[in-house]
């Protein structure tokens, strides 16, 4: 059976996805997105300020409507373990700045790269084992770092693996979208 709803028309001067993109610093970006992880609080706040927050910065409207507290449920896998909080951002992010086509697509290969490189990449303030996580999963992520280095989830390294993380895939998602809109 299928149940009937009545959609309401848009309301007039409601923007509507994508938003304009404009060509962001990948190095920039990675270094907001870490520092963000520490200082506003967890990696999807980090990530999505590190693209959304700065788009609204350096771009103006419509990207300073998006109000990047609205991520706070996404750390630590949306508080159960399921998908990356970082890589949650990014996805929004992308979701914005692409048609859903080219979302699905660009998302794609952001998971791809996840699911096969050695991260965290960035670390700036500790040299920490690579590991590559076999899902998009934050807790088997963040378990298969804590199994390779022997650091428990409190501890400070595990942290900074989190925030380097963070900025690796915000990094990784403003390339993804420098190169689609060919910036």
């Amino acid at each position: 059976e299928v149940l009937a709803y009545e959609y309401m028309e848009k309301k007039e001067g409601a923007v509507d996805a994508p938003y304009p993109y404009q060509k962001l610093d990948p190095a920039t970006t990675m270094e907001r997105a870490y520092a963000g992880y520490f200082n506003i609080g967890n990696c999807c706040r980090g990530a999505a300020d590190a693209i959304i927050g700065q788009l609204g910065d350096v771009a103006g409207y419509p990207w300073n409507q998006v109000p990047v507290n609205a991520f706070a449920n996404g750390g630590t896998g949306y508080g159960v373990g399921s998908l990356c909080g970082a890589l949650g951002g990014a996805v929004l992010a992308i979701g914005l700045a692409c048609t859903p086509e080219d979302a699905q697509k660009l998302t794609g290969e952001l998971f791809k790269w996840y699911t096969s490189t050695d991260l965290p990449i960035y670390q700036p303030d500790a040299k920490l084992v690579l590991t590559t996580s076999k899902t998009v999963n934050c807790l088997d992520s963040v378990t298969e770092f804590m199994n390779e280095s022997g650091f428990a989830m409190g501890d400070p390294e595990r942290k900074a693996r989190c925030a380097g993380l963070t900025g690796d895939v915000a990094r990784k998602t403003v390339e993804l979208l420098n190169a689609h809109y060919n910036l």
